[in-house]
């Protein structure tokens, strides 16, 4: 059986998968491909449009030998005025239990709104947009900072990446043996590909004991103002507000280049 879903991602991780960059490391993997729903880094981005396919595969390594695996393949956009635009169809893993699962979801810090997409019902769910300061950004960033486990960084450079030029950096995060309860040290790590040209992550791989291998890319991107019909609800859908106080958008996008 087939399920179609919308969702807009929200928060960290339900923002994921969206037209900025990738989902944060360790939150968890579903939704919204962090490119491209919301704020990038506390910010949306404008002036640089594109278009892109991007996948993300997570494979989980189970105590006994088994593996857990799900594959999210979509599209994402972004516009000149930083609305985002991704759909993204998961298959396997727990959203794709009964068969692949759509979603579908638009950002439009323009209007102020995010919408989730129901193709079934015809439907938009409607949520305010509530952008963080810049202030309030660098305040929480430094607190998650502080509490994080240690941290080394290493430049891998420059590189070419679906086209475009990007800048690598590893990030190995150790978790002191005894820090949560665990016998010996724990030990992740984290490669990103930053765009600069396009403001968004092209590629990232991360690999951690507890969650498994994770990897995010984006190909076949494409330069120049996408359709402006993407960044709209369609014509015959009914919209309606989320309740108050539930599912009000935060920071909905993926978070900028690890700073750790």
């Amino acid at each position: 059986m087939k399920l179609t879903k919308c969702i807009v991602i929200g928060a960290i991780l339900g923002a994921a998968v969206l037209a900025q960059g990738p989902p944060p490391h360790g939150r968890g993997f579903g939704p919204a491909f962090g490119p491209g729903m919301g704020p990038h880094g506390g910010k949306v981005v404008k002036g640089v449009p594109y278009s892109a396919d991007v996948t993300s595969t997570r494979v989980e390594t189970l105590a006994d030998g088994n593996t857990i695996q799900q594959t999210v393949t979509g599209k994402v956009a972004r516009d000149s005025e930083g609305r985002t635009y991704s759909i993204e169809t998961s298959t396997g893993g727990p959203l794709g239990q009964t068969g692949p699962v759509t979603r579908i979801a638009i950002f439009d810090p323009v209007a102020g709104y995010a919408y989730e997409l129901n193709q079934t019902t015809k439907t938009a769910t409607r949520r305010a947009v509530h952008l963080p300061s810049a202030n309030a950004s660098a305040r929480d960033g430094g607190e998650r900072k502080e509490r994080g486990p240690s941290a080394v960084k290493t430049d891998l450079g420059t590189s070419t990446v679906s086209g475009v030029g990007a800048t690598g950096t590893m990030t190995t995060r150790t978790i002191p043996a005894g820090a949560i309860g665990n016998t010996n040290p724990i030990i992740s790590t984290s490669e990103t590909w930053y765009s600069t040209e396009l403001e968004t992550v092209v590629a990232s791989k991360h690999s951690d004991p507890r969650a498994g291998q994770m990897n995010y890319s984006l190909s076949n991107i494409v330069r120049g103002e996408p359709s402006a019909a993407l960044f709209q609800v369609p014509a015959g859908y009914t919209v309606t507000d989320a309740p108050k106080g539930r599912g009000e958008f935060g920071h909905a996008g993926p978070p900028p280049p690890p700073e750790e």
